[in-house]
């Protein structure tokens, strides 16, 4: 149970703070979204070592429940008053539950997390400060080569780093298959997704990846 209490009053932490941020107007719009995206997620990612994986799952439903009162009763703007055509927060809750089905070792749920809550998090950070000169149109979207290029590295960064303490998981041969596939991968994912979509695919195909190199 107090595990249980652990990882709700970490999110509930970082959500108020995410809120006083915004009120101070320290943090707006997208800024305050993407400290919601990279905190949040990051915190997520430890849970498998705080509680079990059904557990997790429940605390999915729990958090895709609050999301879909917020969009009902505007709670709180750190995240739909953004953009109204996203859902990315539904998305975000449904990544929570369907990692945690999918997982079978808290390395690969770890950095399923991870790579969608920095890659995604950090690209539009980087995208929309310094990547507005060099643009680029793909199915209609348009995307940043800077924000792009950041998704590509984060997720070779994270799987990299987090793939050296499961040796005993994924053989070398494997290892170097993740790190040159995985990242364009992503980066393709980014490209293609829309409605905030990104915030479950991500993470799924990350998991995919890791189980089919087990």
């Amino acid at each position: 149970m107090l595990a249980i209490i652990a990882c709700l009053s970490g999110v509930l932490a970082l959500l108020v703070l995410s809120e006083l941020l915004g009120r101070k107007k320290i943090l707006r719009g997208d800024p305050q979204r993407q400290f919601v995206h990279i905190t949040v997620g990051s915190y997520i990612a430890f849970w498998p070592w705080l509680v079990s994986f059904d557990t997790i799952a429940w605390l999915g439903a729990a958090m895709l429940a609050v999301v879909l009162l917020n969009r009902r009763k505007k709670l709180a703007d750190f995240y739909t008053k953004v953009d109204s055509k996203s859902y990315g927060d539904i998305f975000y809750a449904l990544a929570v539950i369907f990692g945690a089905l999918l997982a079978d070792e808290k390395i690969f749920f770890a950095l399923a997390m991870l790579t969608m809550a920095l890659g995604d998090g950090l690209a539009n950070v980087v995208g929309q400060r310094y990547g507005k000169k060099w643009k680029y149109q793909f199915l209609g979207h348009t995307k940043t080569v800077l924000g792009s290029m950041t998704v590509w590295l984060v997720s070779m960064s994270v799987l990299g780093v987090g793939l050296l303490f499961a040796q005993e998981m994924v053989d070398y041969s494997a290892y170097t298959t993740l790190l040159l596939v995985v990242p364009p991968l992503l980066v393709l994912v980014e490209n293609t997704a829309i409605w905030g979509l990104d915030n479950l695919v991500v993470p799924i195909a990350v998991l995919l990846a890791l189980n089919l190199a087990k």
